[in-house]
């Protein structure tokens, strides 16, 4: 079960240009199979957020104190 803070990565079937380039960060606890994630390592001021179900992607690192 992912959890709000968690790294992830994006499985490369799922991934679109450069995605394999960003960090991304599960912004809310998994619910019905799903999560938010961002990257975090963009130059936008207002971050976008993309929902993915857990199948599509996989654990990098547990829950750290990034800022989202």
């Amino acid at each position: 079960m992912f959890k709000r803070g968690d790294q992830v990565e994006i499985l490369p079937e799922f991934q679109g240009d450069g995605d394999d380039k960003f960090i991304w960060i599960v912004l809310g606890d998994e619910e019905k199979g799903r999560v938010d994630i961002s990257p975090i390592n963009i130059s936008l001021t207002i971050k976008p957020i993309y929902m993915f179900y857990v199948n599509q992607i996989k654990l990098v690192a547990p829950q750290k104190n990034y800022k989202t």
